[in-house]
């Protein structure tokens, strides 16, 4: 854990170092009325027939699959804060949140009876948005490792004939809005995106979904 936190670190310096930019990693704390330690958060997403490059846009080329292979992704996820990255550059400081989440999938496919799936990561949080006041908004994005029991069906779809690995990288991305007053009561919009890297096999599957995000 270290040594990713590191890495986040050394990424954002040599980005900013053209700039004078100082980064620093700052362990959480709770403190009364400061961010809290864990988040939850429950969501439902539709399984597509997508790669993970259709996402970009959001339009008309985002679909739910058909047949046997489609179906619905339940998620429930309990997340802990593990601190944030102090940015320092241009005259702005910026506070990128590091949590480490962990993820129960219900899987519920159009043909076979629900399985589960297993998912860890090390994520980082994008908070600092010109329009704060107005709309808290959220942007995160990770890297992990998922398991399911069952190998899912649009992946063998989408893969005919290839050997599938019922390990893969996990790569969750999320936004998040709320109303200023409310911080901890977040919709959440979410792409759930499982690929084998071309190290547990090549490709992988795709779901985009809608939940809420609170904290405790």
């Amino acid at each position: 854990m270290k040594n990713l936190i590191s890495l986040l670190i050394i990424i954002l310096v040599a980005a900013g170092n053209s700039w004078g930019a100082t980064v620093c990693f700052e362990k959480h704390v709770e403190t009364e009325g400061g961010p809290a330690t864990w988040n939850y958060e429950f969501g439902v997403a539709m399984i597509t027939s997508n790669s993970i490059e259709d996402f970009v846009g959001f339009g008309d080329s985002v679909s739910g699959a058909d047949g046997p292979e489609g179906g619905e992704i339940y998620t429930f996820t309990i997340s802990r804060r593990l601190g944030q990255l102090v940015w320092n550059t241009g005259g702005h400081t910026f506070t990128p949140q590091i949590e480490l989440p962990f993820t129960l999938e219900v899987v519920n496919e159009n043909s076979q009876d629900p399985f589960l799936a297993f998912s860890g990561s090390l994520n980082v949080r994008w908070v600092d948005f010109p329009w704060n006041d107005y709309i808290k908004t959220t942007f995160s994005m990770g890297i992990g490792l998922n398991y399911s029991d069952q190998i899912y069906q649009i992946d063998q779809v989408r893969h005919p004939g290839d050997d599938r690995s019922h390990l893969k990288f996990n790569w969750p991305i999320q936004a998040t809005l709320a109303l200023p007053d409310y911080p901890d009561k977040q919709l959440m919009i979410f792409i759930i995106h499982h690929s084998g890297g071309n190290i547990f096999d090549d490709g992988g599957m795709n779901g985009l979904g809608f939940g809420y995000r609170g904290e405790f």
